[in-house]
């Protein structure tokens, strides 16, 4: 795979030279409203909304917060049943296989053509089902581990370097974790998203085992292979041996025990500076690499939030521009991001991400450019599958289970015997 560096600039390229993204747009004398659909704060929606609207007058966008685990059944409720509305919706990007089979997407393909010099390789495979576009990409996503320099200085532990070729092992990463605490480390490693697919799935892979789902057919599953034991028998260990915390929740919970100085290394996004990091007297931090297995491949998590049209709209040209604004302009693209502290999919709006002068910080300074090369070059998506929704909520109860002491293999045979169930009523 090319670094990103070189990609990106035939990307900006083609970006920049795609001037006309929008079509001409009258509006007739009365107020059009399309309904949007998301899982955020109706807060961080409103500057796209806003921007949206300044250039169309006589559009109307109502927002609709849902919570994420209601979200599925709502879109069933209302598109399924042939409703109209939501005209547009945010998609995780593992969903869209089964947005589509569901029929709850458009196809996009003719409408918007040739998109990919307004994105990222990884962005634009995951909108994609048997190569047609189904939704557009908003936001991506991307880790690394930050570390207390100051739980590392106590125990003598040379600080970790900022480059792709300073990357550390897992292997590293358990020893010298386990040596910060026993020089008063409360915690030796915390996971960000801990017992969730989104970020597990990179400790199988660093090992070869693969997605959990073969490539040549969505509905074939592979978690019982020796590398998803292994993987997974890692994660277990650090639970088992006290490295890490049984108990804490999840995202957010784990963030906070590191910003509160108890823990020596954290594998987290880049959303927690801002969010939490950048603020906390006394905390004295640093960042390297996302970790990969002695001998494996380096592999980091990626994905997050593509745009999508409803059907069964009755204001596809409206909806259409709405999502092309978020997605392939970088107006749209820096507004729908301006309150949010993930990265935006859109490689001109991604490079003023990048930029931001909180990453030009001392102990910042490189975050940027290393998010960089992780997405062109390390980044690697979830399972596409028309049986996403059921594959998701069965992995992350069974990861789950197994950082609370469940034998490895007999957990995952059992997912896979549940996934397989599930998934009987698709084929």
């Amino acid at each position: 795979m090319r670094h990103f560096q070189t990609s990106r600039r035939a990307l900006m390229a083609g970006a920049l030279s795609a001037t006309v993204l929008l079509p001409a747009y009258a509006m007739a004398q009365d107020t059009v409203t399309l309904r949007f659909a998301t899982t955020e704060d109706p807060a961080q929606m409103q500057p796209v909304i806003d921007a949206f609207v300044a250039q169309n007058p006589g559009v109307t966008i109502i927002h609709e917060s849902i919570p994420f685990d209601d979200f599925n059944n709502v879109l069933q409720a209302r598109i399924g049943q042939g409703d109209s509305t939501p005209d547009v919706f945010t998609a995780d990007m593992p969903a869209v296989s089964a947005l589509v089979q569901r029929g709850f997407l458009a196809d996009l393909t003719d409408l918007v053509g040739d998109i990919t010099p307004f994105h990222l390789p990884a962005s634009l495979e995951a909108v994609t089902v048997n190569d047609r576009i189904w939704a557009l990409p908003v936001s991506t996503s991307s880790m690394v581990l930050y570390y207390n320099t100051d739980l590392l200085q106590a125990a003598g532990i040379e600080l970790p370097g900022r480059t792709p070729e300073d990357r550390l092992t897992w292997e590293q990463v358990v020893e010298m974790g386990a040596k910060a605490q026993a020089s008063g480390a409360r915690w030796g490693l915390l996971w960000d998203q801990v017992s969730r697919i989104y970020q597990q799935q990179t400790l199988v892979e660093s090992l070869g085992g693969g997605n959990g789902v073969s490539p040549e057919d969505e509905l074939t599953l592979d978690i019982t292979n020796d590398a998803w034991v292994r993987a997974f028998e890692f994660y277990a260990a650090a639970f088992e041996n006290g490295l890490s915390p049984r108990g804490v929740p999840g995202p957010g919970q784990t963030a906070e025990l590191f910003a509160s100085g108890e823990v020596a290394f954290f594998a987290g996004g880049p959303w927690w500076v801002s969010r939490l990091f950048a603020e906390r007297e006394g905390l004295n931090y640093s960042f390297t690499p996302y970790p990969a297995f002695e001998g494996g491949e380096a592999v980091t998590p990626t994905g997050s939030w593509a745009w999508g049209i409803n059907p069964n709209t009755e204001h596809m040209d409206i909806a259409l521009d709405f999502v092309r604004f978020a997605s392939l302009t970088k107006e749209g693209a820096l507004a729908a991001a301006s309150l949010q502290p993930i990265p935006p999919a859109n490689v001109e709006a991604l490079q003023t991400y990048i930029d931001q002068p909180l990453f030009q910080t001392e102990n910042l300074a490189g975050l940027g450019q290393l998010i960089e090369y992780e997405l062109g070059n390390t980044a690697r998506i979830r399972a596409r599958t028309v049986g996403w929704i059921q594959f998701e909520s069965i992995i992350n109860r069974t990861i789950e289970d197994i950082r609370n002491g469940a034998e490895v293999r007999p957990a995952l045979e059992g997912a896979a015997a549940e996934i397989e169930a599930a998934w009987s009523r698709l084929r």
